[in-house]
């Protein structure tokens, strides 16, 4: 299992920097992999969405450091029946409606407790380490060794109601309880 999301991650990588470029994919490319991967081995609660059609809303706060990459990733893309979307936002007070949120590097540490006064439940935050906004996230991003990796805070999850599939969990390489 833990190899079938392994290669899942790598054909997604590869999709995104397709032909239009000769090398390894950049970091950000990686990280939109990843986002996409992350939604697709997430369980939402049904009341996390207003209505069953609506689309699965991946926003980035504060500087985009994406390009064009997470939109490339989530084009045409559906996870359970539902559309995928990519919208920027430059506060924390307007996360309504989005069911993922990247804190980009750019956000000053006080978006947590930003993040804390919002009653919008049930959303998958995703920070950077290096970021002071990264504290309190459900999914950090942790660079080791040149490699991109990831450390899961189940403790944040379930009080946002999120559940992860056994196969993302297998490889976070820290899990909070």
């Amino acid at each position: 299992m833990r190899a079938r999301l392994s290669i899942a991650l790598v054909l997604t990588v590869r999709l995104i920097a397709g032909p239009r470029q000769a090398g390894p994919p950049d970091e950000y490319q990686v990280k939109a992999a990843f986002l996409y991967n992350f939604a697709k081995f997430v369980e939402w609660r049904p009341e996390a969405f207003e209505n069953p059609g609506d689309s699965l809303v991946v926003c980035v706060l504060g500087e985009d450091p994406f390009g064009r990459a997470l939109d490339d990733v989530v084009e045409g893309k559906k996870i359970e029946g539902r559309a995928l979307a990519v919208r920027r936002i430059s506060d924390a007070h307007k996360v309504r409606g989005c069911r993922m949120l990247f804190v980009s590097a750019s956000e000053p540490k006080s978006v947590v407790s930003v993040l804390a006064t919002i009653n919008e439940p049930g959303i998958l935050t995703v920070g950077e380490s290096d970021s002071p906004a990264s504290a309190g996230m459900i999914i950090n991003f942790i660079l080791e060794g040149g490699k991109i990796r990831f450390a899961i805070n189940t403790a944040a999850a379930e009080r946002e109601k999120l559940r992860f599939s056994s196969r993302l969990l297998s490889l976070a390489i820290l899990v909070k309880k």
